[in-house]
């Protein structure tokens, strides 16, 4: 496998530039939101405050398998994508009490909790009203990323709530949870991006489940990073999901020792930092990171197995340079 190098953007060809200023004119030149107002500048600033862009990345790199290339509809869906994505993110911060996100200070933290909840809400339905503005008799695909994924993302969400502090989740429900929250939507990116450029449907299929493996890969590093990396390299504080009560996959293996599970079933809401200082501790030491790792790889592999399915498209490069950012990631 060759290596890549340069920012993921460069090697796609992809203007971060022209994503950017497409989100920033979704607010901008909403007429019924002034620019001057708390929602319009709370949500520039958390596009203007930066983010990877996987989601539209991904959407545009979907279209390069048809014939109607990065069109206007294929950036309006790369924008809602996004923006779908930064929704979830205010809402999550919410549930998961955190205060930072991107080493800057949560919406909720700056806004208030009410005002937070309907600036994300104000989102969701600023994506539905994009993807209908069109009006296009043969654009009903558009509607399953505002519906679908809002759907099964607030389904995810509703999970992670639902389960807090519950550390004996079956490995099933996990898979379920980070389905939904995670993997959908990227899958859904690459999705609706072949569809909207005129792909064939086996090509279509085959970049779901793409986009559903890497997905899937994501968030198991997610858990991993969670214990490995600092609050500085992430964003927001290091062992944050098992301290907001997450049975995320390093935590779920680890439970199978007794003596661990034990430990990390003391855990509580109230419990000082001492406690899950100790069960963190516990859970490095256990081999469950690495486990944890080696799933990951092997979501990894099934996605790389697909790009090898679709050498006959010029495109699959970019689907192996995903794949090689995906692999690599350490933040």
């Amino acid at each position: 496998m060759a290596s890549f190098n340069g920012t993921l953007s460069d090697q796609l060809n992809i203007s971060l530039r022209r994503i950017n200023r497409d989100l920033e004119r979704v607010i901008l030149h909403d007429p019924d939101v002034p620019s001057r107002s708390i929602v319009a500048k709370s949500v520039l600033d958390l596009i203007r405050a930066g983010g990877k862009r996987l989601r539209p990345m991904m959407t545009i790199v979907g279209s390069r398998f048809g014939t109607d290339v990065e069109s206007e509809d294929v950036f309006r869906l790369a924008s809602s994508a996004e923006l779908i994505h930064v929704a979830s993110l205010i809402h999550d911060d919410i549930l998961d009490q955190s205060d930072t996100r991107r080493g800057q200070p949560a919406l909720h933290c700056k806004t208030g909790i009410y005002d937070a909840v309907h600036i994300g809400n104000y989102i969701m339905c600023r994506v539905i009203e994009l993807l209908t503005a069109s009006g296009k008799d043969h654009e009903p695909y558009a509607h399953d990323l505002a519906s679908i994924t809002t759907t099964q993302l607030c389904l995810g969400e509703y999970q992670q709530m639902e389960l807090k502090y519950n550390f004996d989740l079956s490995l099933d429900a996990y898979w379920e949870k980070t389905r939904n929250k995670t993997a959908l939507l990227m899958a859904t990116c690459l999705q609706l991006g072949a569809k909207a450029a005129g792909a064939d449907e086996h090509v279509i299929d085959q970049l779901y489940a793409f986009g559903d493996q890497l997905g899937m890969a994501f968030q198991v590093r997610d858990d991993i990073l969670d214990f490995t990396q600092s609050s500085e390299s992430l964003g927001k504080p290091a062992g944050v999901d098992l301290r907001n009560g997450h049975a995320t996959l390093p935590v779920i293996l680890a439970m199978r020792d007794a003596s661990i599970a034990a430990k990390i079933h003391e855990l509580k809401a109230d419990s000082p930092d001492d406690a899950f200082d100790e069960a963190i501790a516990l859970i490095h030491r256990s081999g469950t990171l690495d486990e944890a790792l080696q799933m990951s790889h092997e979501f990894m592999k099934q996605a790389w197995n697909i790009t090898e399915q679709l050498s006959s498209y010029p495109a699959h490069r970019d689907l192996k340079a995903l794949w090689h950012y995906f692999e690599a990631r350490t933040y």
